[in-house]
């Protein structure tokens, strides 16, 4: 009996240690696990702070490019002015009329944009005696501008880069248009006054009397009608 007491005491008393250990190690666990999962809390918060501040970076980064762009960008406009005006201040070779050139670079706006943009690109290979480069612009804007009515004055300016090249039988063909087709146009008198130099240049001195005599009696009040007056006292 003795024996049997001594044996369930030790065995109680090992099972005793066992589940103490085994609670001391679920603490232990417990633990762990609760460090842990602060741990990750932690972790995440720092994630988001991180993903807040790029998304912060991100966008101050944005607004800079932005403003950087719209500031080159009106660098660029300002730049493209500045060249304009320059080349405004450049003179135009002989041939080219300049208070006309002037003029009608201002006109150039009645135009359509596409239209204007081009024919201002003619004007300046004009003014630069780029002839060559000038024709295929205003045979261009010829074209376009057909359908507007204010074909008149491109076509004069296709004359004279005609005329640059020395190709009359073109720069004829041009101003005659511009006297038979808009006749009312504000370079119709001009275009009858350079028909007459083709002329001359060509030795028919007889039709440049006659587009001379047409200038002064279909536009009596024009700047050019003076010219061509003093020039037919000349021819006679």
């Amino acid at each position: 009996m003795r024996r049997h007491a001594l044996a369930l005491l030790v065995i109680l008393f090992s099972s005793g240690c066992s589940v103490y250990d085994l609670g001391k190690k679920v603490s232990r666990l417990e633990r762990s696990m609760s460090d842990l999962r602060a741990l990750q809390a932690e972790q995440t918060e720092s994630i988001n702070s991180l993903d807040s501040q790029i998304k912060l970076l991100a966008g101050r980064l944005e607004e800079m490019e932005f403003s950087q762009n719209k500031r080159l960008g009106t660098d660029l406009s300002a730049l493209k002015d500045d060249l304009s005006a320059l080349r405004k201040r450049i003179p135009p070779p002989a041939g080219v009329p300049v208070a006309e050139l002037e003029a009608d670079e201002g006109w150039a706006k009645e135009l359509p944009e596409d239209t204007g943009r081009i024919f201002l690109d003619a004007l300046t290979a004009l003014r630069e005696g780029k002839f060559e480069d000038a024709a295929p612009l205003l045979n261009n804007a010829v074209e376009q501008s057909q359908s507007t009515g204010k074909a008149g004055v491109v076509l004069f300016w296709q004359g004279v880069a005609y005329d640059g090249l020395l190709d009359n039988k073109s720069a004829l063909r041009s101003y005659a248009e511009v006297v038979g087709r808009f006749p009312k146009c504000h370079r119709a008198a001009a275009s009858l006054l350079r028909q007459a130099d083709v002329f001359i240049r060509l030795g028919d001195k007889k039709t440049a009397q006659l587009s001379l005599k047409k200038l002064v009696e279909d536009y009596p009040k024009s700047p050019e009608a003076i010219e061509a007056k003093d020039r037919l006292k000349l021819m006679k």
